[in-house]
């Protein structure tokens, strides 16, 4: 099976990441893990691309501190 895998935090390997495989979509960690059907996950995609959805805050994106608070992109 194919799988794309990205990390949260790209200085690291300890933060979460996305795992995208053919028939789903994991976003976390061990034992904290979310899976997203594929369906799903492409309306979280599209809500991103058309400006519905955004950042949590409402704010430009920082990359001053990671998104997952470890602060070793700081």
């Amino acid at each position: 099976m194919n799988e794309t895998r990205y990390s949260l935090c790209p200085a690291c390997d300890a933060c979460p990441e996305v795992v995208i495989a053919e028939d789903s979509v994991v976003i976390g960690e061990a034992g904290n893990q979310v899976r997203l059907s594929t369906e799903e996950w492409n309306v979280l995609v599209a809500g991103v691309k058309n400006g519905k959805l955004g950042s949590a805050d409402g704010k430009a994106e920082s990359r001053a501190i990671c998104a997952c608070g470890c602060e070793c992109c700081a």
